[in-house]
């Protein structure tokens, strides 16, 4: 017989005294059911291989679709929070070029407004590739720019600071001033006139002779002309003499602050009363303390 003609008897019985059943199933059903089976098994596999694929792009999809959520809202407020940023450096940097104005210093040219908080601004944020990121380089820019405004700024004020603590800013006596500088009559007889270095400034004898700015005392004696008399070095180039002086109250090298005490009006060295001379000097060379002393006052009023 042919393979192909070939059967297969079952025998199905219930139990050992129930009636026998058989059935006979031809070779090429049976493989027709073979191959039906392992066609679904396969067709199960596949669907379940490509079922389980789709769950895991679901779950992606889903971590995704969250992640994407997140960095959207984090994006929205970073976008508020530079625009917010842009709007305090407008004001940093306009305070900047204000504070260097009224300081009288050069600036290169003012940046300009780099943004600035809406109620526009909040409600269509610019995309993060056009807006946010460009802003955030700009800003950095804005900042840099600032920063070396606020520094040249802090020198100078150091700076100014300094001399304005070192830079005599108001006569050193209470009296009157009785003879200013430059060329006057000679006080003794007359008959020619004189190059006076500085101030006379009346004032009774004893009187406290104050130091009109910090300084180090580099001369304290007794000098052809000036009698008892004081120098102080104050830096930057100024320097001041006292002289006529009754007593000295401080020494060479010492330390002076502003307002203390460095000696007492006399009588000592060519003089006719009373006084004290007083002269202020810049790189070596006599000024008027006149016109040094008002502009200083006056900047401060």
């Amino acid at each position: 017989m042919a393979p192909k003609d070939r059967s297969y008897t079952f025998i199905i019985a219930g139990s050992a005294s129930s009636r026998l059943w058989r059935l006979s199933v031809p070779y090429s059903v049976l493989i027709g059911i073979g191959v039906f089976v392992l066609a679904g098994l396969i067709g199960t596999g596949v669907a379940t291989f490509h079922y389980g694929r789709m769950l895991l792009k679901v779950q992606d999809y889903t971590r995704i679709l969250s992640e994407n959520n997140s960095f959207r809202a984090e994006n929205h407020n970073y976008r508020i929070q530079t625009a917010q940023l842009g709007e305090k450096l407008d004001f940093l940097e306009t305070t900047s070029h204000q504070l260097m104005n009224v300081a009288g210093i050069n600036s290169e040219a003012a940046v300009g407004g780099v943004g600035g908080f809406s109620k526009e601004s909040y409600s269509n944020p610019p995309l993060p590739a056009n807006g946010t990121l460009k802003s955030i380089d700009t800003y950095n820019k804005s900042v840099g720019v600032i920063e070396d405004r606020f520094r040249v700024l802090d020198e100078f004020l150091s700076e100014k600071a300094l001399i304005e603590g070192v830079w005599p800013a108001f006569l050193p006596v209470k009296g009157y001033v009785t003879s200013g500088m430059g060329r006057r009559e000679n006080p003794f007889n007359g008959v020619y006139s004189e190059n006076h270095t500085g101030l006379d400034i009346s004032a009774p004898y004893g009187s406290p002779v104050y130091a009109p700015a910090d300084g180090i005392v580099i001369f304290a004696g007794v000098r052809e002309g000036y009698g008892k008399m004081i120098v102080l070095d104050h830096k930057f180039g100024v320097a001041s003499r006292y002289g006529h002086l009754s007593k000295i109250g401080v020494e060479v090298g010492q330390r002076i602050l502003r307002s203390d005490i460095l000696g007492y009006v006399g009588t000592s060295g060519r003089t006719t009363g009373p006084h004290l001379h007083y002269e202020l000097w810049l790189n070596n060379r006599p000024v008027n303390p006149q016109k040094w002393i008002v502009p200083l006052i006056a900047g401060r009023m």
